[in-house]
């Protein structure tokens, strides 16, 4: 996120040219960081689970994960986005800095999975501009939305995943100024409503190697709920030991990228030059983008929502196409309970799909985060369900 002290105040018609200046590059190339992980490893695989709060052996055990359908531990779906070395492209200098003074949140996701990351894989990665939209918004004035593709293929050129990430941009004054999240209280658990949370922690079941075959699934079927939280500023940590984080940098690292990009910092309350991220655990910080506390990286809930559907499809099954959308702010101290049900079932190029809707709902009762994924299963006919076909644009 941008630095709220270097937010100007800007009128709609400013803000319309430069969405339209942008427009004009959309199918442009976007600039890339480095990945947090240039090669795929078991190490990798653990700290990332791990740090969603999963220790699911199809990631985490080589001995386990020798006994799949795989051959080997495979990598938690969305770990894909801590890989891709940067293609070599190049990035209008007009596009640099066009949204520059607001606010960028993470808002929602595409994804789809033509194979699995395994042990040793090295992925390269490509992105361009996919879409550009201003709305209206009631957090915080004049909105645009941008969306940007992402294509990672890996050393044997074989396409594994492409992803659609949303962003919106704010104009946090105006966030500041309305307050639309400052009636929020963060609540303080008894004893008993801990036990209860831990009772759901408890009872999250796992299916493994037990296939889930295709034809015993009824349309309206419940996914049994599994809960994360309540979070905590260590689970902030724990997530970014797996995920990683460009602009989290230590010392001698942190000043050099702070003199690279100025914008991604602002002092702190004892006068040192911090990330603007730290709204993500620093409550004082997040109260300056209008927000009361700190919150989540959205990051967080869409390996939640990966953890439900993997726990209820099984090894054998295969995790194809997910969407979401970050709706509400999941804020230090909430709870998520991720639930689901079976919405649908059909036969797709012979492969046996089950569409599913997901979801992350907070203690208040709030949906934070709604999903949709697709699912390819085994068949009791057919057996092993094979890999689905790459989607066939995918610039």
């Amino acid at each position: 996120m941008t630095s709220p002290q270097q937010n100007r105040p800007h009128n709609p018609a400013k803000v319309s040219e430069r969405v339209e200046a942008l427009r004009q590059h959309i199918g442009a190339r976007v600039p890339l960081h480095a990945p947090w992980n240039e090669y795929a490893s078991v190490d990798a695989f653990r700290h990332f689970a791990h740090g969603i709060g999963d220790d699911n052996p199809l990631h985490c055990d080589p001995a386990y994960g020798a006994t799949t359908r795989w051959g080997s531990v495979i990598a938690p779906p969305t770990f894909v986005a801590t890989m891709g070395v940067p293609e070599p492209a190049h990035v209008p200098r007009e596009m640099k800095g066009t949204l520059a003074g607001l606010m960028g949140a993470y808002t929602g996701d595409e994804w789809e999975w033509s194979r699995p990351v395994c042990p040793g894989d090295r992925l390269t990665s490509s992105a361009t501009l996919h879409s550009v939209e201003e709305k209206p918004s009631q957090f915080a004035g004049t909105s645009v939305i941008v969306k940007r593709r992402y294509v990672y293929v890996n050393q044997r050129g074989e396409l594994v995943a492409t992803w659609t990430m949303q962003s919106t941009h704010l104009e946090t004054r105006a966030a500041r100024e309305r307050k639309k999240y400052a009636p929020i209280v963060r609540p303080v658990y008894t004893p008993e409503q801990l036990k209860e949370i831990e009772a759901v922690y408890d009872t999250e079941k796992r299916r493994g190697g037990e296939p889930r075959y295709w034809e015993d699934v009824q349309v309206g079927e419940q996914l049994t709920p599994i809960v994360r939280g309540p979070l905590l500023v260590t689970d902030m940590i724990a997530f970014l030991a797996g995920f990683g984080g460009h602009n989290v940098q230590a010392h001698r690292l942190r000043l050099a990228h702070q003199r690279r990009n100025p914008r991604r910092f602002a002092p702190n309350e004892f006068g040192v030059p911090d990330i603007t991220d730290r709204n993500h655990w620093d409550d004082a910080w997040a109260q300056r983008t209008g927000n009361p506390y700190a919150f989540d990286f959205g990051w967080q809930r869409i390996g939640w929502i990966c953890t439900q559907v993997q726990n209820w499809m099984g090894d054998d099954a295969w995790l194809w196409k997910l969407t979401d959308q970050y709706r509400l702010f999941n804020y230090i101290g909430d709870t998520t309970w991720v639930e689901g049900m079976v919405v649908g079932k059909s036969e797709v190029e012979g492969r046996r799909v089950v569409e599913l809707d997901v979801w992350c709902k907070n203690q208040r009762g709030a949906i934070t985060a709604p999903a949709h994924a697709t699912v390819i299963l085994p068949s009791r006919e057919a057996g092993l369900p094979p890999l689905p076909k790459p989607p066939r644009n995918v610039s």
